[in-house]
C-alpha cells in the first residue's frame, strides 16, 4: 500500500506538468483528452482489450475479430495510448468502440472504469500500468496480459525498480506469454508462476498472409514500379539503418537497372533525418504519389504514410528488416514481410522478436547477416538469383501459416474467463 501511495503522489504531483506540456505542444495537444477521456457508458458491460500504439493494435484487430465471431452479443472496448495508434486502429474499422485510454492516474482510471464497466480487461503485451490494472480489480474487473512480452531491452529496468513499483502480481487473473522467455521474465518480476501460461505469438495469426493481385498491381501502377522492377524494401527504419540502406544503394544501384529502393521509416518524425543519406538521389515520397506530386525518374521512394508498409512488402522482392542492424531497438517483426513470401533478410539484433527470426532461420525462410559488407554480398546473391529468392519466401511463407493458432487460444480463455465469472 505504501508503494501505491507514494506512486500516486508522485503521479498526481507530476500531472500538471504533464497538461501543461502536452497543451503547448501542436503535436501531441490530443492527448490531453488521456487526463478523461470522453466516452459513452455502455448498455452491455464490454471486454476492454487495452493496446498501446501501432503494433499492439495489429495483434488487438485479430483478436477482436475473433471475439466478435464467437461473442457477437459481448460489446469490445480498445483503448489505445497514442496519437497515430488512434488514427490506426481508426483506419481498420474495426468492430469495437474507439477511445484513447485514460493516462495511470487514480483520477484518471477511475472514472473511465466506472462509465464503462467492462466485465474483463484484456491487456496486450506489456502496459503494466499500476493504476489501470488495480482500480480495474478493485471494481470486480478480471485483468489478463495477452500476448504477453518483456523485451530485453525494457527486462533489466523491470528488475532494477521491481521493487519500488506498486505490486501488481495480486490484481492479475493470468498472464498469457508469446513464448518461454517472455514467461520466465514475467516470473522474475514478481508474477506467481501458475498464473503465467504460454500460449504463443498472436503476431503470427495477426500478420497479412494474402493481398489480392488487383491491391498489388495498382501500388505498382500508382507508384510508378513496373513488373521487370526488382524492389527492395527497407522495413521500419530506425536511426543509421537509413545510412547502411543509402550505402547498400551505392553498391547496387549501377550494376542493377532494375533495381528500385523502398525506405519506410518506423516514426514518419524522423523524415528529414532519413532522407538525409540520399541527398543527390532523385526521391519521390508516397505522400508525393497521393498528391500528385511524383519524380517518376526516381529510383528511391520514401513510404511516408502510416499503416501502408503491408502493402509495399507485398510487392516487394526483398525485404530488409529495421532496428536489426544496430544495438538499442532490437528489431521489428519478420513475419510481416515473410508470412507474404518475400524473403526476409535481418541483422544479429533481433531481440524483440527472437522466436519468430530463430523460427524463420531454422525453416529456411530467412537470412541472417551480421554486418554491411555481409549484408551487400548477401543482396547480391539474391538479386542474381531469384530461385534463391523465391525458394527463401515460399519456405517462410509456410512456416508463418504453420505457427498459427495463438488468437484462437487466446479468445477461448478470455471467453472462458467472463463465463467463469457469471
Amino acid at each position: 500500500m505504501i508503494r501505491y501511495f507514494l506512486y500516486n503522489l508522485f503521479t498526481t504531483a507530476a500531472a500538471p506538468l504533464l497538461f501543461l506540456y502536452l497543451l503547448a505542444s501542436r503535436k501531441n495537444r490530443r492527448l490531453v483528452q488521456r487526463f478523461c477521456p470522453n466516452i459513452s457508458p455502455f448498455r452491455t458491460s464490454p471486454i476492454w482489450i487495452h493496446a498501446c500504439s501501432v503494433g499492439e493494435i495489429s495483434v488487438a484487430k485479430g483478436l477482436i475479430q475473433e471475439l466478435r465471431a464467437s461473442a457477437g452479443n459481448i460489446p469490445v472496448l480498445l483503448s489505445v495510448s497514442t496519437i497515430s495508434g488512434y488514427e490506426f486502429a481508426l483506419s481498420l474499422s474495426l468492430d469495437a468502440t474507439l477511445a484513447l485510454a485514460p493516462f495511470d492516474f487514480f483520477f484518471s482510471v477511475k472514472p473511465f472504469i466506472k462509465k464503462t464497466n467492462p466485465c474483463l480487461l484484456v491487456i496486450v503485451e506489456t502496459e503494466l500500468w499500476p493504476n489501470l490494472i488495480r482500480e480495474s480489480a478493485r471494481y470486480s474487473v478480471p485483468v489478463l496480459v495477452v500476448n504477453g512480452r518483456i523485451s530485453p531491452r525494457k527486462f533489466p529496468a523491470y528488475m532494477r525498480y521491481k521493487r519500488l513499483m506498486p505490486p501488481i502480481d495480486r490484481y492479475l487473473m493470468a498472464v498469457l506469454t508469446q513464448n518461454e522467455v517472455y514467461a520466465d521474465r514475467f516470473k522474475d518480476i514478481g508474477i506467481t508462476a501458475d498464473k503465467v501460461s504460454v500460449t504463443g505469438n498472436m503476431k503470427n495469426d495477426a500478420v497479412v498472409t494474402e493481398i489480392s493481385r488487383d491491391k498489388c498491381e495498382r501500388l505498382c501502377k500508382e507508384n510508378g514500379f513496373s513488373r521487370n522492377d526488382i524492389i527492395l524494401t527497407f522495413g521500419s527504419t530506425r536511426p543509421g539503418d537509413e545510412v547502411l540502406a543509402a550505402h547498400c544503394w551505392e553498391n547496387l544501384k549501377e550494376e542493377y537497372p532494375a533495381l528500385r529502393l523502398v525506405i519506410a521509416p518506423r516514426h514518419l518524425q524522423r523524415l528529414d533525418e532519413a532522407l538525409y543519406p540520399f541527398k543527390g538521389n532523385q526521391v519521390t515520397k508516397r505522400s508525393d504519389v497521393v498528391a500528385g506530386r511524383q519524380n517518376w525518374h526516381a529510383r528511391v521512394f520514401f513510404l511516408d504514410t502510416i499503416g501502408e508498409l503491408t502493402g509495399f512488402y507485398a510487392i516487394s522482392s526483398i525485404a530488409v528488416i529495421g532496428g536489426s542492424f544496430f544495438p538499442g531497438v532490437e528489431g521489428h517483426n519478420p513475419l510481416e514481410p515473410a508470412a507474404l513470401g518475400i524473403p526476409v533478410i535481418f541483422g544479429p539484433y533481433m531481440g524483440n522478436f527472437p522466436d519468430a527470426a530463430q523460427m524463420l532461420l531454422d525453416k529456411g525462410g530467412a537470412l541472417r547477416v551480421q554486418d554491411e559488407q555481409e549484408l551487400i554480398e548477401t543482396l547480391h546473391l539474391l538479386i542474381r538469383n531469384p530461385l534463391t529468392c523465391e525458394r527463401i519466401g515460399r519456405k517462410g511463407r509456410k512456416a508463418v501459416l504453420d505457427s498459427c493458432g495463438a488468437i484462437k487460444r487466446n479468445a477461448d480463455i478470455i471467453l472462458n474467463s467472463i463465463r467463469e465469472e457469471r
